[in-house]
């Protein structure tokens, strides 16, 4: 088995659905959290400068989806075809497309950057929101499993969506209302964190905002 290490920073963010996929998976895999101050004096040392990477007997991958469709390839979690395997990567792009949709909601929200938080949730964020949820509703309407490519366990699709709702739920100031009118993205939600392969991770992965 290849030796792994994910490095990234003490957050969740883009690095929660890989550290989840290896929870699935049982692969053992390095943990490298780095603090903010540090980012500026080592960026370098990491492929295109950014976060998160996987080193895989060390050689560098970078890019979240890539290196959870690697995961996913690797671990059988991709789907039972390719063209199954193509379907759940259409929905993780399509995840993708939607933060990027508010993600200058996101950063004014967060304290990144200043601006009128207010205005860009209903301009941005709500719009993106109604936009996309009812993509991914569709999608599990047409599944027979409740699993986003309608197969018969999860795959990467079902991994990236739920860990990106568990950060919204951490941003969204109506978190409550999350999935009012999407039943189906509520019912998936509950049993993705439900998964028995999941329990061990959840009860011992550190604190975080988001």
């Amino acid at each position: 088995m290849p030796q792994y290490k994910l490095t990234y920073f003490d957050l969740r963010g883009r690095a929660e659905p890989i550290r989840m996929m290896f929870a699935i998976a049982g692969v053992p895999v390095e943990d490298k959290r780095i603090q903010m101050e540090e980012w500026m004096d080592v960026k370098k040392d990491y492929q295109f400068e950014k976060l998160p990477v996987l080193e895989v007997d060390g050689v560098q991958v970078s890019q979240t989806l890539a290196i959870i469709r690697y995961i996913a390839r690797e671990n059988g979690f991709a789907g039972p075809d390719n063209l199954t395997a193509a379907k759940a990567d259409a929905l993780c792009d399509q995840y993708a497309d939607f933060i990027t949709a508010f993600m200058q909601w996101h950063i004014v929200n967060a304290g990144y950057a200043p601006g009128d938080e207010k205005a860009l949730y209903e301009s941005d964020y709500l719009p993106a929101k109604a936009k996309n949820f009812h993509y991914f509703e569709a999608a599990l309407a047409k599944s027979s499993t409740g699993w986003y490519a309608d197969t018969a366990d999860l795959t990467h699709a079902d991994v990236v969506i739920a860990a990106g709702l568990e950060m919204l739920k951490s941003l969204d100031k109506n978190a409550d209302k999350l999935f009012d009118g999407f039943p189906l993205m509520e019912a998936h939600y509950k049993k993705y964190f439900a998964h028995p392969k999941l329990q061990k991770y959840l009860e011992e992965r550190p604190d975080a905002k988001y």
